[in-house]
């Protein structure tokens, strides 16, 4: 074997490989800023005799090999689900998740989009911010610390928001008077990266490295996100992400209507609701028993628009002699008054009512009133 084919078995077969990291990882992967060296010490002989050290360790004489690990920016935007609210409520709330899934410490941009498309906007939107816990989830005792307010568009920096740090982002809005039952508002929330400051003051937004790569030094910017569901403003590697909640609206359509019949003609039976009616043809004679039934059906079109706060009046006529009504137990709630039996209904004396009663989405109430013809 020749002195150079020695030489290279011995130098390849003496060297040592070490990796050496300055940081942990995140579900983003390393810090940004992190000096990444990969050292290796090699030892060698020539003839026998030990050669000086080739070491690219700590002490070392010679260079290790390093790069800086670069800062990736992502951002994952998600609506914790949509919300039913009733036509002329205010404050209703719409959630989002943000949570950091880059490397690197972030300050945001909120902003917000009434999507087209939908019946109405939401008016007065508000966003309050808080971060989570640690349980992941929103809701009383969910959540850690100050209820942060922003406002929407207003390109102010939110508080920094760590590698993984889970916000939640709370938007709150008033519903028109005058929607209907089935009505949505979609409302978009846009978040966008900016550079780590004090919440509250006007933000830079991060943009990414335009000059080639440098291997060590700074941390150079690398825009990985999605795009999200607003319709504006959110596309791949941008910065920014974004999804949408709606607003429904659940209100109760009530249809009503009044019928009266002859529940008996000589008056049989009356006090008894419901009872049995007489058989055969019925006049309305003095003396004779009418019945009249009062119908209510909320025919709302969402399983949560339950109709409340419900007051019915009936002011029976002067002629008929008051005798007995009930309400259905779909009616529920609230309270329920008639006249004594035999009150005679002259001058307005015969009132029957409901107040303040409730009829669930899908129902069918009624009030049953039986009077003598007089």
């Amino acid at each position: 074997m020749g002195k150079f084919t020695k030489l290279t078995a011995l130098v390849l077969g003496s060297t040592a490989l070490t990796l050496v990291t300055a940081a942990s990882a995140s579900a983003g992967g390393t810090a940004a800023g992190t000096n990444v060296q990969n050292t290796f010490t090699l030892d060698y002989q020539v003839g026998g005799a030990v050669q000086p050290t080739i070491d690219t360790g700590p002490g070392g004489l010679d260079t290790p090999t390093e790069f800086t690990v670069d800062r990736l920016i992502n951002l994952t935007v998600a609506s914790d689900g949509d919300t039913t609210v009733a036509p002329g409520s205010t404050d209703q709330e719409l959630v989002f998740s943000l949570q950091n899934t880059g490397n690197d410490t972030q300050g945001y941009t909120f902003a917000l989009i009434n999507e087209a498309g939908d019946e109405f906007d939401a008016s007065g939107l508000d966003i309050t911010y808080y971060f989570d816990d640690g349980t992941a989830g929103f809701g009383p005792g969910d959540l850690a610390g100050t209820a942060y307010t922003y406002t929407p568009g207003s390109g102010d920096l939110s508080e920094s928001v760590g590698p993984d740090t889970l916000v939640w982002v709370v938007v709150s809005g008033d519903i028109a008077a005058a929607q209907t039952d089935g009505d949505t508002s979609a409302i978009s929330l846009v978040a966008d990266t900016a550079e780590a400051g004090t919440a509250g003051t006007p933000a830079t937004l991060v943009t990414a490295d335009a000059g080639g790569n440098t291997l060590t030094g700074a941390a150079e910017n690398v825009l990985a996100d999605d795009t999200g569901t607003a319709s504006a403003g959110d596309a791949d590697n941008d910065g920014a992400h974004s999804a949408t909640g709606t607003y429904i609206v659940a209100s109760a359509d009530l249809v009503a209507a009044k019928t009266v019949t002859i529940f008996s003609q000589d008056g049989t039976g009356c006090a008894t609701i419901p009872g049995t009616p007489a058989a055969g043809d019925q006049y309305a004679v003095p003396g004779a028993c009418v019945e009249y039934v009062i119908s209510a059906t909320n025919n709302g079109t969402t399983a949560a628009a339950n109709a409340t706060d419900i007051d019915l009046t009936d002011i029976l006529p002067d002629d008929l002699e008051f005798i007995a009504a009930v309400r259905s137990p779909e009616f529920t709630g609230g309270s329920f008054s008639a006249p004594a039996t035999n009150t005679d209904c002259a001058s307005g004396a015969c009132t029957v009512s409901l107040t303040n009663a409730s009829l669930a989405f899908g129902e069918t109430g009624t009030v049953t009133i039986r009077a003598l013809v007089k």
